[in-house]
């Protein structure tokens, strides 16, 4: 798991340049507002890992993790939607489903798909107020 957290960060870093590689982190919780850094942000929490005997003497390895968008208190419509030279959390999770979706970080996993994506929240603490969107990562390896 240490691995794959590691491996979409840089990915993310990579292939998302309109936030900024500080703003692509692991966190511990995803409805945790951080006390420093911008947004967009895209925080990355580890799931859980499930582990199958199969015939032959093969094993199976699902390991779940999951991706969560985040956008500054805004007009909520483009927080949510986007605008003008602005991505709204669906855009950015529609942007981690791309460069997640079937990158198997050279042959390391399977498959990688997405099972999920969550609904719009907004997430608040003491003055702050953001919106976040949730994805969840599913990626197999067989050995």
């Amino acid at each position: 798991m240490k691995t794959l957290l590691t491996n979409c960060k840089t990915r993310l870093r990579a292939e998302i340049a309109y936030i900024r590689s500080s703003d692509i982190y692991i966190t511990e919780d995803i409805r945790l507002i951080r006390n420093s850094g911008s947004y967009p942000a895209i925080g990355l929490k580890d799931g859980g890992v499930q582990f199958a005997a199969l015939a032959g003497d093969q094993d199976e390895d699902t390991l779940q993790l999951t991706a969560a968008a985040y956008v500054s208190l805004q007009k909520q419509e483009a927080m949510l939607i986007g605008a003008a030279g602005q991505k709204g959390v669906l855009d950015i999770a529609e942007d981690i489903i791309a460069a997640l979706k079937d990158y198997t970080f050279a042959g390391v996993y399977d498959s990688a798909l997405p099972l999920s994506q969550g609904e719009s929240e907004i997430l608040e603490d003491e003055g702050r107020a953001i919106m976040m969107v949730s994805v969840v990562m599913q990626f197999t390896r067989f050995t």
